[in-house]
């Protein structure tokens, strides 16, 4: 018995080393916002915040995102979500995303 579970153990197939997603890149992140403003359906001027890392939400950075506004305008804001380069969603923000907080700029 012994022999048999020592030839399990040096078979060689360990597990892959865990590497934790960076952050997207500028060109990912323009590919991304414009994924997530058409599958929202906004259309118009766009503002997104700066990106920042995060621990919920279907990936581990994000960028808020909202239809441009005037001074008196309101428009919801929401999460894009990457993990390095890949657009992983888009959902409503939410409070813990403080994007009403960020500063905005106009995206191009």
């Amino acid at each position: 018995m012994t022999l048999l579970l020592a030839g399990c153990a040096s078979s060689g197939n360990l597990p892959p080393v865990y590497h934790p997603p960076r952050p997207p890149g500028a060109k990912a992140v323009q590919e991304g916002v414009r994924k997530a403003a058409a599958e929202v359906k906004l259309t118009g001027a766009l503002e997104t915040s700066a990106v920042r890392p995060t621990d919920h939400g279907p990936g581990s950075y994000f960028a808020c995102l909202r239809q441009g506004s005037g001074p008196s305008d309101r428009h919801p804001a929401y999460s894009v979500f990457f993990d390095d380069d890949a657009y992983k969603g888009v959902q409503s923000s939410v409070i813990l995303d403080t994007c009403e907080a960020q500063p905005w700029v106009p995206f191009n």
